[in-house]
């Protein structure tokens, strides 16, 4: 009996996480400080092409420097700009971004991952998160006082896309959330083991 509810239990997970589909995921806020360091975590069910990218620069933000790392902090890529001007879609919704803003796709494996997104030129001090940035001991500068010849526009607002990943978090803009006919497959599935092992119970008395 008990064997039979694991083999159930389990393939009403494995059921629950092949519906989970990627999706793409849209932050927007503010960076108060010039050597503050916002961080995005996600992750990936698939190998597959993941992008990355800020829509910010070109409308009057700053100018954002981007890093790549797997979940033990190990780093993969690094950017500084984008170098491509267009524009790209997110959730049906179209971003423009100049040769500033950061612009990066990467083909990555299953697993987790994380994301740093800092002002030029706080840059990272090692291949390992663990190793700190450049500029995280001065004392912290309001980006809005800063210079703009030195750090581009000094406008503290950001907007960045994480796009077909299927879970991300950040510290900032709409979550997408889980498809409902998921819960729904999960819960009905819940709810016959329930009744299942109900009838096994009053059928052995």
């Amino acid at each position: 009996m008990r064997r039979t509810l694991y083999f159930i239990v389990v393939g009403l997970l494995a059921i629950t996480a092949s519906t989970a589909k990627a999706a793409d995921y849209d932050y927007f806020g503010t960076i108060r400080y010039h050597n503050e360091i916002l961080q995005f975590n996600f992750s990936v069910l698939t190998s597959d092409t993941r992008t990355f990218f800020s829509s910010s620069w070109d409308d009057g933000g700053f100018d954002p420097t981007l890093a790549l790392w797997d979940e033990f902090g190990n780093i993969i890529a690094l950017q500084d700009d984008g170098l491509y001007t267009g524009s790209t879609t997110s959730n049906g919704v179209s971003y423009t971004h100049g040769v500033w803003d950061t612009f990066l796709s990467v083909f990555l494996d299953p697993g987790n991952y994380i994301l740093t997104m800092t002002v030029y030129n706080n840059f990272n001090n090692g291949t390992n998160l663990s190793d700190g940035f450049f500029l995280q001991d001065e004392y912290p500068i309001l980006l809005t006082a800063l210079e703009p010849s030195a750090y581009g526009v000094n406008q503290d607002f950001y907007a960045f896309h994480i796009l077909n990943v299927e879970t991300a978090t950040g510290p900032g803009g709409p979550i997408p959330t889980p498809e409902p006919s998921a819960f729904l497959l999960f819960g009905s599935g819940i709810i016959g083991l329930i009744v299942f092992t109900r009838r096994n119970r009053v059928a052995t008395k």
